[in-house]
């Protein structure tokens, strides 16, 4: 994953335009092709060897089915369209006020100040709030107005890919007896068929992708910090709080759904620091607008 990500921002730097003329539509149509391939696998194929397909257990596999993939698609979708540059914020909060005009930063390519943990991405050709990284699997920068949708979006993947993997290994087991796996044993009169070990394999592939995106993002929340910033801990304000930051008012009720309205505690041009003095933490707060 590391050389991948590598790789990509290399791209990204030499040519920007093709790089999100070619990356954006081949990494968005992946996701798109890979979960409809997975759930056709698991549920046509996969899981009807488990359960009676007339059974509840099959059908209560199609709700969770449903549910995994709306979210995943819908979540892909919102952190896609949701806006998080310094130019969704309104005109008059695009202007640091005189007391505060000392914490805002200079960007060359706008030439204009922004707000503090603002970056400019090349991709994007503007700068972000909050930005922690450019994501070509929703074809966006992930900042402060999105990350919600992009936390949900890996987990899902994460959670789907998952439940799929688990399928899969219990129905491959099912060809192996107790003493096999005990000792170790491959039957010859009664191996998986080919495509069950084939689709186990990459299975696991693929589960490995948003599994280590989601524990890099819980390392990041942890701290309040970025990606690019992943040690920092400036913005600590508590693991709550820093859920709260991304998730918004209604906190883990975002789960059920990216159309759950939950308004973020500030617009991401101001924020709190945490101060650090005499080994005792304290906050020292800059003034945030709801």
């Amino acid at each position: 994953m590391c050389l991948i990500w590598a790789c990509t921002k290399y791209l990204a730097r030499r040519n920007p335009k093709i790089f999100v003329r070619i990356s954006h539509p081949t990494a968005v149509l992946f996701v798109i092709v890979t979960t409809i391939f997975f759930v056709v696998l698991q549920m046509f194929y996969v899981v009807p060897q488990l359960f009676d397909v007339q059974g509840f257990m099959y059908k209560l596999g199609w709700l969770v089915a449903i549910f995994i993939t709306y979210n995943i698609f819908g979540n892909m979708l919102a952190c896609h369209i949701t806006s998080t540059s310094v130019e969704s914020l309104p005109k008059d909060r695009q202007i640091p006020e005189p007391e505060e005009e000392h914490q805002w930063h200079y960007c060359d390519v706008c030439e204009k100040l922004m707000p503090p943990r603002s970056w400019h991405c090349i991709l994007c050709k503007c700068c972000i709030l909050k930005r922690d990284r450019h994501c070509i699997f929703t074809a966006s920068c992930v900042g402060h107005n999105n990350q919600r949708y992009f936390f949900w979006f890996t987990l899902f993947m994460a959670l789907g890919t998952g439940v799929a993997l688990a399928t899969h290994i219990i129905a491959t087991l099912k060809y192996f007896s107790y003493s096999d796996l005990i000792f170790l044993n491959i039957p010859r009169d009664n191996l998986p068929p080919f495509w069950l070990v084939i689709t186990l394999i990459l299975n696991t592939y693929v589960f490995a992708a948003p599994v280590s995106s989601v524990l890099m993002q819980l390392s990041v929340l942890k701290n309040n910090g970025t990606l690019h910033k992943f040690y920092s801990d400036t913005y600590d304000l508590g693991l709550w709080e820093n859920f709260k930051l991304i998730l918004g008012g209604k906190g883990f009720w975002t789960f059920l759904s990216p159309t759950v309205k939950s308004p973020l505690p500030h617009d991401g041009a101001q924020w709190k620091i945490k101060r650090v003095q005499h080994h005792s933490p304290k906050l020292q707060f800059l003034r945030v607008s709801d």
